[in-house]
């Protein structure tokens, strides 16, 4: 899976990193490199929050696995 980083540069100077893909995916920080580690993170958080609300809907007779995902 491929996803796209896009940086941007924000009104106060800072850079503005989002996930093309996943438009709720959102950080700034001072420098590109900072945005880039930064990302990574709001990226967790995003699907940390996502897979919290679909868990309440997880029916008593669904089996679970895990998928790994790699982010270059």
């Amino acid at each position: 899976m491929e996803l796209h980083v896009v940086f941007e540069p924000d009104e106060g100077g800072w850079v503005r990193a989002t996930i093309e893909e996943l438009p709720g995916v959102v950080t700034c920080a001072p420098t590109r490199a900072e945005a880039r580690e930064l990302v990574r993170d709001a990226l967790d958080e995003w699907l940390l929050a996502l897979t919290s609300a679909e868990r309440a809907t997880i029916g008593a007779r669904a089996t679970r696995e895990t998928l790994t995902l790699s982010v270059a």
